[in-house]
């Protein structure tokens, strides 16, 4: 019988697996099969690539040019507010006279962050109706038109950047198509956040101007309580100078008490030289008498300095001191608080800018994006990649493919060889 041929499944392999196993022991077999590959599959690499870079630099040329403009603001040199400079100067005034609870923890307050201010709500809608943003950023699907603002407001909050830098001034930058409506919308965020500043100082002013005036009203309440009793004290004891009184009471007193001394002298001189029985010696002693009873009237009645005994004095100075200490320092106190209010009242009223353009936004002359020439170097590249994946992809199945034909072609052959061995 014919024996039926004997297939060489060795061979049942293409070119390029031949020559990479072909290759010395010593070679890189990972770059040789990637060379392999791409020589392969170049056709296909190259399609992918060209492809990839012309579809993205179709798309990168249909890309509408972005502008930026920056705008440079300063705050004002000097540190304070207008009403944080009258809240020191109160406390300033109030320390002196020892009343520094009545400041409160304002005097110590530091304020609100200019930056809250720049990335607030009210700024960005404040741009979107000024701009008619909502048309220019082309929202048309929106519900509503709340949502169409939200909607702006967040591609706005895409093309808005505020920076601070270590000096204090803020760079306002922003973004948009028309390079003109770019560098008039960053001049206007400086605007806006001035009468939005402005308008939380009046505010905050008014807050401040009904609390001192209410604090002024309690004053001057307190100032006619106190003066009522002062009034009522002094009627009473007839004191009205305590210190002046006090000294006068003492020069007067000693006056007497020196004159009833030399009396007394006089008196016991006379007593040695005629008797007690001499005219001279009695009329002297009702003299010295006398003079004892004023000073005994002074000490014990009251009338010599007022409407009390000078054993009472210590009172009566300590009940009108009392009331004339707190009557002065209200009046102190209100003295300090007048000019405040009316700092206050001023304050309503100016128109202070809480920041100042340094340098103008002007339009920008270069566009910010996009960048092409990275869009297509990156497609470049990309697409590229992508070739070559898809070729490996291919080739592995190719190479999967290979194998389950030869193990097919392998059990084909076996068993027909041994029936031709064992046959007669």
């Amino acid at each position: 019988m014919e024996q039926s041929p004997v297939i060489d499944t060795d061979r049942i392999t293409s070119n390029d697996s031949r020559a990479v196993s072909s290759l010395p022991p010593n070679t890189d077999a990972g770059l040789v099969r990637l060379y392999v590959i791409v020589r392969r599959y170049r056709r296909l690499i190259t399609l992918c690539t060209v492809v990839g870079t012309i579809g993205a630099a179709i798309v990168a040329f249909l890309l509408p040019n972005e502008y930026e403009s920056t705008v440079n603001a300063v705050p004002p040199k000097r540190p304070q507010t207008g009403l944080e400079s009258v809240v020191s100067g109160l406390s300033n005034v109030l320390r002196d006279i020892g009343l520094t609870r009545l400041g409160g923890p304002r005097t110590t307050a530091t304020g609100y962050d200019f930056m809250v201010v720049l990335q607030s709500r009210s700024l960005l809608d404040s741009l979107i109706e000024r701009f008619d943003l909502v048309t220019v950023y082309e929202i048309t699907d929106a519900k509503s038109q709340d949502s169409a603002r939200a909607m702006a407001r967040k591609e706005l909050l895409d093309r808005y950047e505020v920076e601070s830098d270590a000096a204090g001034n803020y760079l306002i930058t922003i973004t948009d198509r028309d390079r003109y409506r770019a560098a008039a919308m960053a001049n206007a965020v400086v605007d806006i956040a001035n009468s939005i500043a402005r308008e939380l100082d009046a505010r905050e002013s008014q807050i401040f101007l009904t609390a001192i005036q209410q604090r002024l009203d309690a004053v001057l309440a307190r100032m006619d309580a106190i003066a009522d009793s002062l009034e009522a004290v002094s009627k009473k004891t007839l004191m009205f100078a305590p210190l002046e009184q006090a000294h006068a009471a003492a020069t007067a007193l000693a006056e007497s008490k020196a004159q009833l001394l030399s009396q007394e002298i006089v008196l016991s001189v006379l007593q040695e030289r005629y008797g007690d029985g001499d005219p001279a010696t009695e009329q002297q002693r009702r003299i010295v008498e006398s003079l004892r009873q004023k000073v005994s009237d002074a000490e014990n009645r009251p009338g010599f300095i007022g409407n009390f005994s000078l054993r009472e004095a210590p009172r009566a100075a300590y009940d009108y001191l009392r009331y004339y200490t707190e009557l002065e320092t209200m009046m102190k106190l209100k003295a300090a608080m007048l000019p405040t209010l009316e700092e206050v009242r001023t304050s309503l009223v100016r128109n202070s800018p809480s920041l100042y353009i340094l340098d103008p936004a002007v339009p920008a002359w270069k566009k910010s994006s996009p960048r092409r020439s990275l869009i297509i170097g990156g497609a470049l590249v990309a697409s590229a990649l992508l070739g070559l994946l898809l070729a490996l992809v291919m080739d592995t199945f190719h190479h999967l493919r290979n194998q389950l034909d030869l193990r097919t072609v392998r059990g084909t052959i076996e068993p027909s060889s041994s029936s031709t061995e064992h046959s007669p």
